[in-house]
């Protein structure tokens, strides 16, 4: 089978170093290329690469393919130049986000191209009138930006119009799964992001430092509202007795938040007499798993929960140190033990849980080596078979998709409301009919 993965390949991209490590595997059971629009430096690659420009005549190639898979993330500067081709030769999308506002909103409101008019009526499309109302406000000045609530992106995600055209689509968690196929009716998987081996074997090589006189708690990764260090500071500094057993440190960089970094720092500093919390910048890889190897327990709170899968939680579990979360998303999905979850947003429950971790060390090294265990069988080639049954499943599937969207194309022409409930029982008995 020849495969073209369509991807950032960009040495600075989460999803490009992905897309290296799975596609070796995927190298060994399929012929594999590699298509990225990105310019150097890009990451080095066994596998043929093929550059390519959007527009470009060279692009219809692809349907030489027996199957093209793309890369989808919430960043236009990767996944613009991706989205636009897969509109004209579809294949399966990776879903890296639940929400892909970001990308679209940047794509529609930004630039010379931009047309506020096409962001009310996609919003209108996918959300009726609420996603009217939602794009309008913000347009007219009375309300903040979808991207800027947690919330209202969960509410809005718009990944539905990066899989209108797909074949396939794969999610990161169980839960995005059941929510892409209520409202599609292609095939549809949902995997497990891979932990790539090199990780485990740097995590198994690193030295812990012996145990110290407090528990070390670690939050990591770009520091914005929704990992709740916040909330983590304040439930220290409600409750002296924890707070006296365990030190906090805080490592990523700001990003674009720094107001919130700003409120993190006030906070340290105002209870700096009885807290030991640390904030530390952003540091390299090599830094960064140093003091992921001092950690006993990785606070990855997030809340709310608007990633498809967590890199940061697979490295942790590498590691094979507790990780106290909570039980939405991708983390409310490991399989029990593997990690300690709450129920989403209970801060009485983390407390609750901070202290029996400090209490009980054998239980912290139980769930860590079930959290290890867990990393290991998250490999890059059960990943890569995972997408390669789906690409099966996506090429049996095509013909009566391409016939599903003909439909569609035509009733849309002729101005159809498909939010009618009747043509979601049409659809889905179309579906039916040809077996998809």
């Amino acid at each position: 089978m020849r495969i073209a993965w369509v991807t950032p390949f960009h040495e600075r991209s989460a999803i490009a170093e992905f897309s290296q490590r799975v596609t070796n595997e995927l190298a060994k059971l399929a012929e594999v290329e590699i298509w990225t629009a990105d310019d150097a430096p890009l990451l080095a690659s066994e596998l043929e690469m093929v550059g390519y420009r959007r527009g470009s005549k060279d692009l219809d190639a692809l349907r030489h393919h027996d199957a093209v898979v793309y890369n989808m993330g919430n960043y236009l500067g990767y996944h613009g130049a991706i989205h636009g081709v897969s509109k004209k030769y579809p294949g399966v999308v990776i879903l890296h986000d639940r929400a892909l506002h970001h990308m679209f909103a940047d794509m529609w409101l930004t630039g010379d191209t931009a047309d506020p008019v096409h962001y009310i009526e996609r919003m209108g499309f996918h959300y009726g009138a609420a996603g009217v109302q939602a794009a309008s406000e913000y347009l007219r000045g009375v309300r903040e930006p979808v991207w800027e609530s947690d919330e209202d992106l969960l509410r809005f995600p718009l990944y539905e119009e990066s899989i209108m055209n797909a074949l396939g689509v794969v999610t990161h968690s169980q839960g995005q799964a059941r929510q892409v196929a209520a409202g599609w009716c292609g095939p549809v998987t949902s995997l497990k992001l891979p932990c790539y081996v090199d990780v485990l074997t740097r995590a198994d090589a690193s030295v812990r430092p012996p145990p110290g006189e407090r528990l070390r708690l670690l939050t990591m990764g770009h520091i914005n509202p929704n990992k709740q260090a916040h909330r983590v500071i304040g439930l220290l500094a409600a409750d002296p007795q924890l707070a006296a057993r365990v030190e906090y440190r805080i490592v990523g960089p700001s990003g674009g938040f720094t107001a919130y970094s700003d409120t993190l720092q006030r906070l340290v500093a105002e209870n700096a007499d009885h807290l030991k919390v640390e904030i530390v910048d952003w540091v390299p890889d090599d830094e960064l798993e140093r003091e992921m190897a001092w950690a006993d327990v990785f606070v990855n709170l997030r809340h709310p929960n608007i990633e498809g899968g967590s890199a940061s939680l697979m490295k942790q579990l590498a590691f094979g140190r507790p990780v106290l979360c909570f039980d939405s998303g991708s983390f409310g999905e490991m399989p029990p033990g593997v990690a300690i979850s709450v129920p989403t947003g209970d801060f009485l429950a983390v407390g609750v849980a901070l202290h029996d971790l400090v209490s009980d060390a054998s239980w912290r090294e139980g769930v860590g080596r079930k959290a290890r265990e867990f990393a290991a069988s998250c490999s890059e080639r059960s990943y890569a078979e995972g997408v390669l049954s789906l690409v099966e499943q996506a090429r049996t599937a095509s013909p009566a998709l391409r016939v599903l969207d003909l439909v569609s194309h035509e009733l849309g022409d002729l101005n159809v409301d498909g939010r009618l409930p009747v043509f979601h029982d049409i659809a889905h008995d179309f579906a039916r009919i040809l077996d998809v």
